[in-house]
């Protein structure tokens, strides 16, 4: 019974720590490393293309990877005239395929996208022409891409439109327009929740949302926030896994926490960071901050920091950008 035991026992150190078990997915130059929690053994998994400006993101069980090309040299387009294709291949870089492009977009009957439905915060349809993509993410269950976009010019705006993951096709609203989730962008999603930005009503107001997927399109900011909130624009949020807290950037004025019934805010490092995700146990915050320039190019440090301290601590150097996966 002794052995019985301990065999037993052990067995649940080892699912308890498979449970939490992590690795970074980063960015350095023009192609991604998978490297172990503690940042050692970093190796090589996928070539970018060097393709300035391109978006990546890690699938949350760390199996694959979609990023995005532009068909266009031009720094400044829309998703019509400027189109951005979508890739998709497993981790190891392996099994690559164009999973959709934005001009050729098709629903899951095969009609082609090219307007955009309105956001349950009101609004008529928009074109392809209006936007430009800023953000992509995953859905926590893997099945769903988010795209945040943004609208410049006279009716500046923000969105955030979701694609299947496996298939490639627009998820639609019921007039068969590109559905508009809701009218915030850089989505992270935990569960049934979305932790994301909004437009303020004041210039460099970006207030934090959180928005409740279990209640279809009828997003509600749980709670709302109004007026401008005192960090400025909130950035690259990140939902706790536990879902009760939500970490994020404001530049400059450092690394911030949202937590409690009202979303009470705190600032928990000073200066310029970026890219804030938490660990799976929610006991660390791992967040990017810029190293010295080299040959007008800035790259980022990777540091974590223990929920409650106030000393981050480096765990990878020049870094570009940065997933949290599970291993």
């Amino acid at each position: 019974m002794k052995v019985q035991s301990l065999v037993a026992m052990g067995l649940a150190l080892v699912l308890t720590g498979a449970a939490h078990a992590e690795r970074f997915i980063f960015q350095r130059g023009g192609a991604l490393y998978s490297a172990s929690r503690d940042g050692k053994e970093s190796r090589k998994v996928l070539e970018l293309g060097g393709a300035t400006g391109t978006l990546w993101a890690a699938s949350p069980d760390g199996r694959r990877i979609v990023w995005t090309k532009t068909s266009s040299t031009e720094t400044e387009g829309n998703l019509a005239t400027r189109p951005v294709t979508v890739f998709l291949s497993d981790i190891t870089g392996r099994r690559q395929k164009k999973l959709f492009s934005t001009d050729s977009l098709k629903d899951r009957q095969g009609r082609g996208i090219t307007e955009i439905g309105a956001s349950v915060a009101g609004g008529e349809a928009t074109t392809l022409n209006d936007w430009s993509l800023v953000s992509l993410s995953w859905s926590a269950d893997g099945r769903t891409l988010y795209l945040g976009c943004t609208r410049v010019g006279a009716a500046p705006g923000v969105t955030t439109l979701s694609v299947d993951a496996q298939a490639g096709t627009a998820l639609v609203d019921a007039d068969g327009r590109w559905k508009s989730l809701a009218a915030v962008t850089q989505p992270d999603a935990r569960s049934t929740y979305l932790a994301a930005v909004s437009l303020g009503r004041e210039a460099g107001s970006a207030p934090l949302v959180v928005c409740n997927l279990a209640v279809g399109t009828a997003w509600t900011p749980v709670p709302p926030l109004g007026g401008t909130p005192v960090y400025g624009a909130a950035l690259w949020p990140a939902l706790s896994p536990d879902g009760k807290k939500v970490v994020f950037a404001s530049l400059p004025r450092g690394l911030w926490l949202a937590e409690g019934p009202g979303l009470q805010t705190r600032r928990l490092v000073s200066g310029e960071v970026a890219r804030p995700r938490f660990s799976e146990d929610n006991k660390t915050v791992l967040f990017l901050s810029p190293r010295p320039t080299t040959a007008d190019k800035t790259a980022y440090d990777l540091y974590e920091l223990p929920v409650g301290s106030t000393t981050p601590k480096v765990v990878l150097s020049d870094v570009d950008w940065f997933d949290l996966v599970a291993d």
